[in-house]
């Protein structure tokens, strides 16, 4: 009964996420339609304000995106995307100084270090526990244990 009832929550859950996800998408697409519809050529090349305005526009909807990507895929390597977008974003569009760029600079830094070296893909697959275990196994221990043994 127990278990029952967290699989509904888990699946009312993953309803409700994609349900947003959608919601996001649609504004993404309805958001690029009005960036593309409202840009005047004429400032873009005489304002590099207007021209600041309008890449902050379009990052923003890079990151509504890789947002759905992120519900979606339940990957910790969508999750760093969309904080390397975000972070890059930050640096690139808006007017910061010189003690924000570096703290942006080395935030970047560590999300490449982390997916470089604390990331491991197998463990972001969809798999039984065991399959898990011998995985982590694997890669702490430094052994090999198929999951088949795992049941002895």
């Amino acid at each position: 009964m127990n278990s029952e009832l967290r699989d509904k929550i888990s699946s009312a859950a993953t309803a409700v996420e994609m349900i947003l996800g959608l919601i996001i998408l649609v504004a993404c697409v309805v958001a690029s339609f009005g960036i593309v519809f409202t840009t005047d050529v004429q400032s873009l090349f005489a304002s590099p304000d207007y021209l600041q305005e309008r890449l902050s526009d379009i990052c923003l909807v890079i990151i509504g995106i890789e947002l759905i990507t992120m519900i979606t895929s339940y990957t910790i390597d969508s999750v760093v995307d969309v904080m390397l977008l975000a972070v890059a974003r930050q640096m690139i569009v808006e007017h910061t100084s010189p003690v924000e760029n570096m703290v942006t600079v080395v935030a970047v830094g560590v999300l490449f270090v982390i997916r470089k070296y604390l990331y491991i893909s197998r463990l972001d697959r969809r798999r039984s526990k065991k399959e898990v275990e011998a995985d982590v196994r694997a890669e702490v221990f430094g052994e090999h244990v198929p999951p088949s043994a795992m049941d002895r």
